[in-house]
């Protein structure tokens, strides 16, 4: 069956002397594997290799088998071509970081319209926007809306962030708790839109934590997710 649709590129691997193995997350599919054959060797045919690089916006043709095995691209073109995400050194370290976060959370996603037009315009912010220091953040947090753990904002009003119960209440002492501090800071992002980033003033330890905690909070609920390699790259990134 010959489908159409957009893709957002999660990695790509080399395989054997030419060939690319490629994880995209597609608007029609979900997430879904392909073969590359020779792509990295020829300069003719209609893939080319840096159409595969990680957060690129697609458009492709695939004839989908949907039998578990890898699939084939037919055709594909950049939908959303990016000026600077893969050339600015803080941008392309965010892409390296969320495509090593998207890896493990969309492992076995189906499609899910809302989640893939909701990346797709994080990614262009991220790629029109000069300051992103505090863009991984919000998304992380926006993503838990999605995957059925965001935070409770009706209980907003009470001091302490409860990691464990993803509610806001005032056992500050008790265990997997925010500080007052660290609940504020998490409480400004939620809701918030992606022209507002700039607007919370953190310093690079209180950004480092809160990112720290955000993670923390992903692996709590979600007992598969490792904290990305890259972090430690990003956390040295933003010293204002």
């Amino acid at each position: 069956m010959l489908i159409k649709t957009q893709a957002i590129v999660l990695s790509s691997l080399k395989y054997g002397e030419s060939d690319l193995i490629t994880r995209l997350y597609t608007k029609e599919l979900g997430t879904q594997s392909y073969i590359l054959k020779g792509i990295r060797k020829s300069r003719k045919g209609k893939l080319r290799i840096s159409f595969f690089q990680p957060l690129t916006q697609l458009e492709l043709e695939t004839q989908h088998k949907g039998k578990g095995a890898l699939e084939y691209i037919k055709e594909a073109r950049v939908l959303f071509p990016y000026q600077n995400i893969h050339t600015n050194i803080i941008k392309s370290s965010i892409t390296m970081f969320f495509s090593e976060v998207l890896s493990q959370l969309l492992t076995e996603q189906q499609p899910d319209e809302e989640l893939f037009d909701y990346l797709s315009t994080a990614f262009q912010f991220l790629d029109q926007s000069d300051q992103v220091a505090n863009f991984s953040i919000k998304v992380l947090l926006d993503m838990t809306g999605f995957l059925g753990f965001q935070p409770d904002d009706s209980t907003i009003d009470l001091p302490y962030f409860n990691m464990l119960n993803g509610n806001f209440d005032d056992n500050g002492l008790q265990p997997h708790h925010l500080t007052d501090i660290e609940s504020n800071l998490l409480k400004s992002f939620l809701g918030m839109k992606f022209d507002q980033i700039n607007e919370v003033k953190m310093n690079r330890e209180e950004r480092n934590d809160l990112l720290n905690l955000v993670i923390e909070y992903f692996q709590i609920h979600l007992q598969i997710f490792k904290k990305p390699n890259s972090l430690s790259i990003l956390k040295q990134l933003f010293d204002q």
